[in-house]
């Protein structure tokens, strides 16, 4: 096999041009990633504690898109709401917890006070520390398996280029896409199914009664409480935007779940919220052919997350 033909099958990054074009293979939506690197901390003045923020995150705060250089922190921890942190946090510093959470996941989540963290006499991630939940889940899944395996037989760009054909003529002769995308706005936008098609929880637009809300608030301020227990001194909670959310809330009935925790007279710790300024940003703000935002919407967030830091340690 010559080396370029063996080039043309080498594994690649399945999510290179984004999640949901791995997903459609749709030409249009093709959009390769870019690393955002030119993030400048704003100005800050001199604090009177050293600062440890610890992020609790989805894929929006991973390590391969954020890190410590992002914030104005003196030391940094990120665990995955699908991991566990024991913890003792260093009284000597000042301690801020941040909850990071996507729209499509906020009542998963704070179905019961929070059980990420755990006191203990030091702090690490424990190996196979993931919930029981998700271990059952894949050990169960097969489809980790099957990403691997399309990863590796399917993702390089020579066979791409033959599905692109295939999904690009089913979609413009017969109107078909991928069953785990939706084309809003006329086709002009992709979103994750999960965020529009389904009568599940993750939907912008499945109804949530006030008292399903009620509880979900009540459940955030009990996770913040045990929280303030173990020894943090700030508790922060930023639920980012489903896609469709932002580019097209008039799709169906947008149930507002965003707007209706951060406004329940009930809440009680802090929170940044940048749906209104996405909204203003429009497709500025999440990638074309990803569910994740540009390095625009990026950065904004880190802004709000920053000055809110910079806002809870003034004197």
């Amino acid at each position: 096999m010559s080396p370029k033909w063996s080039s043309q099958f080498a594994v690649a990054d399945s999510y290179r041009y984004g999640d949901l074009y791995r997903l459609s293979n749709l030409s249009e939506f093709k959009d390769p990633r870019k690393q955002c690197v030119s993030y400048q901390l704003p100005q800050h003045p001199k604090f009177s504690k050293r600062i440890h923020l610890y992020v609790i995150g989805d894929s929006f705060t991973e390590k391969e898109r954020i890190g410590k250089k992002d914030f104005v922190a003196d030391e940094y921890t990120y665990v995955h709401w699908s991991e566990v942190l024991h913890i003792k946090p260093d009284t000597s510093q000042t301690n801020v917890l941040l909850l990071e959470c996507v729209e499509r996941h906020v009542r998963e989540k704070f179905e019961a006070p929070i059980k990420n963290l755990v006191s203990d006499s030091a702090t690490f991630v424990p190996r196979h520390s993931k919930m029981f939940m998700t271990e059952l889940d894949d050990a169960f899944e097969s489809k980790k398996t099957e990403n691997r395996l399309d990863e590796l037989l399917f993702q390089n760009d020579f066979l791409l280029a033959l599905k692109e054909l295939k999904s690009d003529f089913n979609y413009k002769v017969f109107g078909r896409t991928n069953k785990e995308v939706t084309p809003i706005n006329n086709g002009k936008d992709l979103v994750y199914y999960m965020d529009t098609d389904t009568p599940e929880i993750t939907s912008s637009f499945s109804k949530i009664k006030n008292s399903k809300l009620d509880s979900i608030v009540d459940n955030i301020n009990k996770s913040e409480e045990n929280m303030l227990k173990m020894g943090f001194d700030h508790v922060v909670l930023s639920i980012i935007p489903n896609k469709v959310s932002v580019l097209a809330p008039t799709y169906d009935t947008y149930n507002q779940l965003i707007a209706r925790i951060y406004s329940h007279p009930n809440l009680h710790l802090q929170y940044i919220d940048v749906y209104e300024d996405f909204k203003k940003m429009g497709n500025k703000s999440y990638q074309k052919g990803d569910s994740h935002w540009t390095c625009e919407g990026q950065f904004l967030w880190l802004n709000k997350v920053n000055h809110k830091i910079i806002q809870l340690l003034q004197p």
